[in-house]
């Protein structure tokens, strides 16, 4: 049920885009921690704490006492754009490729014609993704501890904190894969692939925030994958946070493989459109 070759043409594949977020994920908490410590904490905790209302406590997903602080500035960094929009691009874009975007192409065809099957095709795929988003996330967890350790914050923040934030970060890239995937398996067209599931990332957004703006539509917040994914909770108390991560990363690598597996399940099935 796994071919190298498939194995090596997706690394291939996904070279370039992995080797990008590698050189951004490096650089980011590094340019993050040093522009942030040029804000002095009495001043970040005079602004959170005073001009900021507090209803907005809803939306950072933890109290702005806890925000006010070293560590909990630099967990911000783990649900910057930079880090969240970059993990869910590289879900899709590796997700979506995995049967649409060959069959787009035209290149599943050559593929199946050589004597794999199509779970093996799928599988290798599916393991060359999750092998590269644990690379990823080594990466940006990594870095993150590194500039704690040795930034201008060094000594204020234990970087063995930042290991719970970091594998959050790597569900949520198995996850957006896995359903992307397994969208890809029943469809015939990348572009297809990618825009439904850049609709369902914005309905997750959208039900993340109402379900914690709206005390009375509070349900809709189990609707969005999104709701998994806290990184910001997760560099508090190390017991806690193990704990909270184990939740967390269970809905999205739980979701991620099972949707894997109905991917796999649908692509071992379907009938494949005829080359043009």
């Amino acid at each position: 049920m796994f071919d190298t070759a498939i194995w090596r043409k997706t690394w291939g594949d996904q070279r370039v885009l992995v080797l990008s977020l590698v050189a951004l994920w490096t650089a980011f908490p590094w340019i993050y921690i040093w522009l942030s410590a040029q804000i002095p904490m009495p001043a970040f905790q005079d602004v959170l704490l005073r001009a900021i209302p507090q209803d907005w406590q809803r939306l950072s997903g933890v109290p702005f006492s806890e925000v006010a602080t070293h560590a909990g500035r630099v967990a911000l960094a783990f649900v910057d754009p930079v880090v969240v929009l970059a993990a869910t691009v590289f879900g899709i874009t590796r997700g979506s490729d995995a049967v649409s975007g060959p069959l787009e192409r035209g290149t599943m065809e050559m593929v199946l014609a050589q004597p794999v099957t199509r779970w093996a095709v799928f599988i290798s795929q599916a393991l060359a993704t999750v092998a590269a988003a644990a690379v990823l996330a080594a990466v940006l967890g990594g870095a993150a501890a590194s500039a704690v350790a040795l930034g201008p914050w060094s000594g204020k923040v234990d970087p063995l904190r930042l290991v719970p934030a970091a594998l959050n970060v790597f569900g949520l890239m198995v996850c957006m894969a896995g359903i992307s995937a397994c969208v890809s398996a029943a469809d015939s067209y990348r572009w297809r692939t990618i825009g439904i599931m850049c609709g369902f990332y914005v309905f997750s957004i959208l039900a993340k925030l109402v379900g914690r703006l709206s005390s009375t539509l509070a349900w809709c917040g189990y609707l969005s994958i999104l709701n998994a994914y806290e990184p910001q909770r997760l560099v508090g108390d190390p017991a806690t946070a193990w704990r909270l991560l184990l939740a967390y990363d269970a809905v999205l690598l739980g979701l991620g493989l099972a949707a894997y597996v109905v991917g796999g399940w649908i692509f071992a099935r379907r009938d494949l459109p005829a080359p043009l």
